[in-house]
């Protein structure tokens, strides 16, 4: 069974019945543009080219949006969490195996942003600052502490973000990450921890963004 069927099968399996006129929000973790998968850097190279929203909708037999996981996150921590009602630029970054980005204008998503594969000083974002990549190194926190600063601190000198919202498991796990921090901004912590992606994912199907898969009856009794 390829990796799509066995994803296809998991998102059928944890949809309950008796919604089937309510859309469905699907994230992945890579770039999502027009429904298709263009980037896999932390999952099988399979997913490079594979349509994703149209599938979905096929096989869950309703309309379908697709989008990148950390962009869904920021949709929740924007509307809902750290960013409500924060004015200006905002960045959300989803520390984890890779680091996921999400930035926003004026309360306005620039979808599949991607600055975990910035590169500096020779090495990606993600390959320093992750949480995978702490453990990947073997980082002392204070050690970890400090590669963020400087994942952070470039990342405000390009973008100059009124807001960063930081994401993830090692937020969960240190919830004074922030006062740790050394950044000419301000810094918050998710307020949705992880329900983000799934909050986010549910109000993506309220706006007119991604793709939408509206299959026929015919197409979705194949």
């Amino acid at each position: 069974m390829s990796a799509v069927s066995e994803m296809l099968d998991a998102m059928a399996g944890a949809v309950p019945e008796g919604n089937a006129n309510l859309m469905a929000g699907v994230t992945f973790p890579g770039v999502v543009v027009g429904g298709t998968v263009y980037t896999a850097a932390n999952v099988a190279k399979a997913w490079i080219g594979q349509p994703l929203a149209e599938p979905a909708a096929l096989k869950l037999k309703r309309q379908v949006v697709a989008i990148n996981d950390a962009d869904a996150a920021g949709l929740a921590e924007v509307n809902f969490g750290a960013a409500r009602d924060v004015n200006g630029t905002v960045l959300v970054l989803a520390l984890g195996t890779g680091i996921g980005s999400a930035l926003f204008v004026d309360g306005k998503l620039v979808p599949n942003t991607e600055f975990g594969h910035l590169e500096f000083d020779g090495m990606e974002a993600e390959a320093r600052a992750s949480g995978r990549a702490r453990m990947e190194r073997k980082l002392e926190w204070s050690e970890y502490v400090a590669e963020l600063n400087v994942v952070l601190n470039r990342m405000h000198a390009l973008l100059w973000p009124d807001l960063i919202v930081l994401c993830g498991g090692i937020t969960a796990d240190h919830p004074n990450l922030s006062d740790d921090l050394t950044v000419p901004t301000n810094i918050k912590l998710g307020a949705l921890r992880a329900d983000a992606g799934i909050v986010g994912a549910a109000f993506a199907t309220t706006l007119a963004q991604g793709v939408w898969i509206n299959p026929t009856k015919e197409a979705a009794s194949k």
